[in-house]
């Protein structure tokens, strides 16, 4: 009997460790698994609009795996690309709530396990103005931030917003070229005066200036104060087209169109926008007293400067130099910043806008405002086309002689066109303060004259310009040949120019330049929008909201601000540069496909082609 008890205790210790060995395999083989199985998925969070949206997941996994969506998130929906396992549309169904909706997807491989978080804009009761987003490969929703922020309307901008062609005006004077090279501003400027004293047609132009072919020498400059003049020569060919030469010395600018007075008023009398923040693209904003303003009135959006965002921006710590000028410190009275704006529509309280807001207005650094303003004094309708200009100069390093071709201030609806300039110091047009509406196309800039370093070769300057557009140009021997100087308001673009020989960089230049488009720029040098900290006298961040699209460069720098705005770098082609100040590290801008050409080709002509389309047009 104890021989039998033996035997079956040992029996029984031999299953029992059978079994803890079977136990502990599996327990490794668990381990295992959990130590092999992994899964990527390309973002933690997807952010949607109001309305029907599909976006992509990109998924990596080490093996099979699944996905479920949480409690009370019916209204999302999923499904795996039949092409591309990989790839998991997510698409959302409309929001017919005024909340915002969240849930959130889990994707699960074994062990290995990621949420995606999935953010839906809450809809609203009223019928509002669609503004939709152009077709595109990327898309460009995905660019959605979790702040509502997008990537602007570019496309209402140069002369009437790009929704006309511009005109062939009736010449109503003709002038014929000085024999023996005779100085010619006294003749041309006396017909210029004799014009401007016309009545305007029902179109608002006086009439164009026709320049017959030949040689005209203007030892001074040639002032048009007055709307609706054109000056117009018979081709850029120097020996069968009109040719004007800023002779003799002096920097000046050879053309100069230029109105007069300011907005007014300047700043507000109350902060009227309730939203605590109002993102980048938007076109409208909330306010409180939508009873004070009417459909068609011309505003200005106003965003105060405070100390608390210079100081969240570090421009208030600019380090010094050794040598050079004094650095300036930015200060909060120097960055208030206006935008011209008319009124399209009013529903309930939103004043809907013909151009977005380019820089998110953002209360936890003073609420901002929006007020009726007008300006008057500034000209309109005005044009240069179909000539070459040039400027007589002494040595390739002469800073004594013409230094722009052509200058804009607080002018309006105008152009310039199928100009050609060669050697002046600085630029073929400078876009100054109060300009706006003006399309400057093609063009080309060449062969400047001037000692190559600062305040020099600005090929086509944007100088707190809005709403301008300079397309299908070319420049050669600049410095910086799409350039936007300081404190500028869009939008503005650059589009389809080719720049060769470039002496420095194309981007915006100094201190805060907000919302413009770098469409398919060519430069055998740099494209750069960083922080320029202490060139200069302090350039710091020179722009905010700046979108690069299918450009090429041989290096190219996009960083993002510290707060209030990013910048885009989108199917942009050549070295990615870290930037010329390293400490510290300044943040890195949005890369979206380097190196990639996207679709559509031209970010602004598809955004012009679909406000078209819509309907949306603002230009009578």
């Amino acid at each position: 009997m104890r021989k039998i008890i033996h035997t079956l205790n040992a029996q029984s210790i031999k299953v029992k460790l059978l079994g803890l060995f079977l136990f502990l395999a599996g327990n490794l083989q668990a381990c295992s698994d959990e130590e092999t199985a992994s899964m990527q998925v390309n973002t933690d969070v997807l952010y949607f609009g109001s309305s029907e949206e599909t976006q992509e997941l990109q998924i990596q996994s080490s093996g099979e795996w699944k996905v479920t969506v949480a409690k009370g998130g019916e209204w999302c929906h999923y499904h795996k690309k039949e092409s591309a396992p990989s790839v998991l549309f997510v698409s959302v169904d409309a929001n017919p709530t005024e909340k915002e909706r969240l849930t959130r997807l889990v994707l699960s491989s074994g062990s290995a396990e990621k949420r995606v978080e999935i953010h839906q804009k809450a809809g609203s009761s009223s019928t509002l103005p669609t503004y939709p987003q152009v077709d595109s490969d990327l898309p460009l929703s995905s660019l959605t931030d979790e702040q509502g922020n997008i990537l602007p309307d570019f496309s209402n901008i140069g002369y009437m917003g790009s929704e006309q062609e511009i005109p062939d005006v009736k010449v109503v004077e003709t002038i014929e070229a000085p024999a023996n090279g005779a100085d010619a501003t006294r003749l041309i400027q006396d017909v210029i005066d004799k014009v401007s004293q016309n009545s305007p047609t029902i179109n608002g132009f006086k009439g164009a200036i026709l320049l017959k072919k030949g040689r005209y020498h203007i030892a001074g400059t040639l002032s048009i104060k007055s709307a609706g003049i054109i000056l117009r020569g018979e081709g850029e060919n120097p020996q069968t087209g009109t040719v004007l030469i800023a002779a003799g010395k002096g920097q000046r600018s050879l053309i100069k169109f230029e109105g007069t007075g300011s907005s007014s008023p300047n700043s507000p009398t109350i902060f009227n926008i309730k939203d605590d923040y109002v993102p980048v693209g938007q076109f409208w904003v909330r306010v409180l007293n939508p009873a004070s303003f009417q459909v068609g009135d011309e505003v200005t959006i106003y965003r105060p400067g405070t100390a608390q965002w210079i100081s969240d921006l570090k421009m208030d710590q600019i380090p010094e130099r050794t040598t050079g000028d004094p650095i300036v410190q930015w200060a909060p009275e120097s960055y208030h910043l206006s935008y011209e704006r008319t009124i399209t529509h009013i529903i309930d309280d939103a004043l809907h806008f013909d151009n977005p807001i380019m820089m998110a207005m953002e209360t936890q650094y003073n609420k901002g405002a929006v007020f009726k303003s007008s300006f008057k004094g500034r000209i309109n309708r005005c044009g240069v086309e179909n000539i070459l200009i040039e400027s007589e100069y002494a040595s390739e390093t002469d800073e004594d002689h013409g230094w722009y071709a052509i200058e804009f201030s607080k002018v309006e609806q105008s152009w310039v066109r199928n100009i050609t300039s060669r050697y002046f110091g600085n630029g073929l047009v400078n876009l100054n303060s109060g300009t706006r509406f003006v399309t400057v196309k093609d063009c080309k800039c060449l062969d400047a004259k001037s000692i190559i370093t600062g305040g020099r070769r600005y090929s086509y300057n944007m100088n707190q310009a809005q709403q301008c557009l300079v397309i299908n140009c070319e420049a050669t021997e600049g410095r910086h040949d799409c350039v936007t100087g300081s404190k500028g308001v869009g939008p503005n673009a650059f589009v389809r120019v080719k720049i060769r020989n470039a002496h420095g960089d194309t981007g915006p230049h100094q201190r805060w330049n907000v919302g413009t488009l770098y469409d398919n720029i060519d430069s055998d040098n740099q494209i750069n929008v960083q922080d320029r900290s202490n060139w200069g006298t302090g350039h710091g961040w020179a722009g905010a909201n700046q979108v690069l699209w299918n450009c090429t460069a041989k290096e190219v720098c996009v960083q993002n601000p510290w707060v209030s705005a990013k910048n885009y770098s989108i199917g942009t082609k050549g070295n990615k540069s870290a930037g010329d100040f390293k400490n510290p590290v300044r943040p890195d801008g949005v890369w979206v496909k380097a190196n990639t050409t996207v679709s559509p080709a031209s970010l602004f002509e598809a955004q012009l082609e679909l406000r078209k389309r819509t309907g949306r047009l603002y230009h009578n």
